[in-house]
């Protein structure tokens, strides 16, 4: 049953804070983010196709005619890559298509002129594969985060076949496992791979193949993969568990080979307790695998590497021998032997570099390959993964084979996270759930859920903004106050200043009534990305001398990372990259070069941040009690009570909050994850309209009727 977010009434006497916890802060680019958009979906649905042609129709080829066949996925990705252009708009990086053609046009200039024969069509399926590699997608923050959770989920699964293989054949036979190779013809299945093995020679038991793998080795790194997706994104302990327990359960060593070469750069981007525990973890499933007997079975491969002909020489050893006797020519070095010209067989595996050193030259091997590592790097949403794709692509990957370049398109090059996280604008559509506010004159923000209160108009899906959103939280209880909340602001002092002249106007029209002074609520990060930081601090700091308003504010995740670097509990990188900079600048502080700078850079912004700012940032309020409206950055977690909140929630906290519906009267009002404008569901509405780059901003007014929605531009 799906949780829903219930807190005790008990906390609601009084303000509490939480207790700071320093260890489990989140940097943004950890938080997850935003119901999906319609953009989102597509780019889902897209990622979603990949996955199923390169892993569950992984054995499956389209037959051709004239003979030969096709790898399904082929044709199934590029057509949901081709026609994702018809509902999205996609992107085109100038380098990644300059570079394609260049590398295309000097191989085929060495195919052509220089090789003394060659294959066409090898040439032409060169350029078909990596064509894809010039279109991208920007994408949320956290639909990003979707795409590579679904993949991760999907090879749970496949680690649960793999289990079922085992005991399958522990208690019955390997014989009776769903063999691809008896149930589909032979035409419809994609040759020269080992699709069942031995665990060692002469055993009677098999490797598992997980049924639709074209091998247990390709099993064994995809698992890798997706092990590498999990320490970088996630870092669920029962999850590194089982991909850790799947990856042994393969008996398969390139997996375990791919983790090895790039364990430590995915644990050194960690910050140290985390690397810690997940180092704990994958030390606890090896010693039990120790125990099982998996490494005595495994190092009876250990020197295969040493014998011509074997798995390991073939793979890891003859690649280079043979690009090292190729360059001894120095034609090698802008000439080939020709597309499609390198030794065929079963037991080569050729190295994507060596295969295009050999067949098109050094030259075209150096282009290519320095326009991969810039499509896999460039803007990469993790640049840890992307090193890690990089090797498996290197060493145990292959030049020509669709799921191996796919693979790089899925996982690589093909999502690219929109600027700061902000969903663009989306299309104006004509329906009739979508009617504008009074005030802003916007839509509806689209999600992924349904709201479940009733409307005198047809209840649009998901989140809902203007006067829709207005109708929908009803008349929220303010305890008799009266009360404007305002969301993330970011160093817009300009937008700020013309937000609180209007409140102070709406104020002059509402001149009793209330208990007390009205409220005005600021929803956190002041600081970072916008252009005055410092000035909006001071403009905030001057109005609390303002006595006939009650003036409270509480902290930002951006605000929070500002202390942490000036208590040295962090390098201030992370800082930096996320919105920094321009508060370093506010204060008149330039940005370092260098990672060794920010600690000259600390020691200069403490000596310029005035004493006034400084108890100001360590004050902030965590949260906010008024009535039945609670004030928060981030939001809440579910099924946790208010007073046991923890930091890292009130701050961080995008999915899970975002995503569990609130069943009682309460109105949680927060800010941190951006739309185009202010949006909500039952029981909570977001103000942050991300202001610093759309130039609006986003308050709302409650007084114990609905509520009212106010913005300045």
């Amino acid at each position: 049953m799906a949780r829903s977010l219930t807190l005790d009434a008990a906390p609601f006497e009084g303000a509490e804070r939480s207790v700071r916890d320093p260890a489990e802060r989140r940097t943004p680019d950890e938080a997850p983010a935003a119901p999906p958009s319609s953009q989102d979906k597509v780019v889902l649905a897209v990622f979603a196709i990949g996955l199923v042609g390169n892993i569950v129709l992984q054995k499956i080829a389209w037959p051709l005619k004239a003979g030969g066949f096709v790898p399904l996925v082929l044709p199934l990705f590029v057509a949901a890559i081709a026609l994702g252009p018809i509902l999205i708009r996609p992107k085109f990086d100038p380098v990644r298509i300059g570079g394609f053609f260049l590398a295309f046009l000097v191989a085929s200039f060495s195919t052509f002129f220089l090789a003394p024969r060659y294959s066409a069509s090898s040439l032409m399926l060169f350029a078909a594969l990596y064509a894809p590699f010039m279109i991208y997608y920007e994408t949320s923050a956290a639909n990003y985060r979707r795409c590579m959770n679904l993949f991760v989920s999907l090879m749970l699964v496949y680690v649960g076949v793999t289990l079922a293989q085992h005991l399958i054949q522990l208690t019955i036979s390997w014989r009776a496992w769903p063999n691809l190779n008896q149930l589909l013809p032979a035409a419809w299945l994609i040759p020269d791979y080992v699709y069942i093995q031995p665990i060692i020679y002469g055993s009677r038991y098999m490797k598992p193949n997980a049924v639709t793998f074209l091998e247990v080795s390709l099993l064994s790194q995809f698992i890798a993969v997706a092990l590498a997706v999990e320490l970088t994104l996630f870092r669920r302990p029962i999850r590194l568990i089982v991909l850790a327990s799947g990856l042994l359960m393969t008996m398969a060593g390139t997996g375990a080979l791919l983790m090895a070469l790039t364990l430590p750069v995915l644990l050194g981007r960690m910050r140290m307790r985390n690397a810690i525990v997940m180092l704990g973890i994958l030390l606890v499933v090896g010693l039990i695998a120790f125990r099982l007997g998996w490494f005595d079975i495994v190092s009876t491969r250990m020197d295969e590497y040493k014998h011509n002909g074997t798995s390991a020489n073939m793979r890891f050893i003859l690649p280079l021998e043979r690009l090292l006797e190729f360059l001894q020519d120095p034609r090698g070095l802008i000439a080939g032997i020709g597309a499609g010209q390198i030794e065929k067989g079963g037991s080569f595996i050729w190295w994507p570099f060596v295969k295009v050193a050999i067949e098109y030259g050094l030259v075209s091997a150096i282009l290519f390959y320095g326009w991969v590592i810039y499509c896999l790097f460039r803007n990469a949403p993790q640049r840890a993964f992307a090193f890690v794709l990089i090797v498996w692509f290197s060493f145990e990957g292959t030049l020509l084979t669709a799921h191996n370049v796919l693979s790089l398109v899925m996982f690589g090059t093909l999502l690219r996270i929109a600027p700061d996280g902000i969903a663009r604008r989306r299309e104006k559509e004509a329906r009739p759930s979508q009617v504008p506010a009074p005030e802003t004159g916007v839509t509806r923000a689209p999600s992924s859920r349904r709201s479940a209160a009733p409307l005198p108009e047809p209840v649009p899906a998901g989140d809902v903004s203007g006067a829709a959103l207005v109708r929908l939280l009803g008349t929220p209880d303010t305890g008799g106050r009266l009360i404007y909340a305002i969301g993330d602001l970011h160093g817009r002092v300009d937008l700020f200043d013309k937000l609180i002249a209007r409140i102070r106007d709406d104020i002059a029209t509402h001149p009793g009534g209330y208990e007390g002074k009205p409220m005005v609520v600021l929803l956190g990060d002041y600081i970072d990305r916008g252009p005055a930081s410092a000035q909006l601090i001071d403009r905030i700091l001057a109005l609390r001398e303002d006595d006939a308003i009650e003036w409270r504010a509480v902290l930002g995740n951006h605000e929070d990372a500002m202390v942490a670097f000036l208590d040295a509990r962090s390098s201030g990188q992370s800082w930096g990259r996320y919105g920094g900079a321009t508060t370093l600048a506010s204060y008149g502080v330039a940005t370092p070069e260098t990672p060794e700078g920010w600690d000259v850079t600390r020691e200069q912004l403490r000596a310029v941040v005035p004493a006034a700012h400084d108890t100001w940032l360590r004050g902030l309020d965590h949260y906010i009690v008024q009535g039945r409206l609670i004030f928060v950055h981030a939001g809440l977690r579910p099924g946790v009570p208010l007073e046991k909140q923890r930091m890292k929630d009130i701050l961080y906290i995008r999915e899970e909050f975002l995503g569990t519906p609130v069943d009682s009267d309460l109105l949680i009002v927060h800010g941190h994850t951006p739309q185009d404008q202010a949006y909500g569901a039952p029981g909570r509405i977001c103000l942050d309209s991300g202001a610093y780059a759309t130039g609006v901003l986003s308050a709302a007014r409650f007084d114990g009727g609905p509520i009212k929605l106010l913005t300045s531009r």
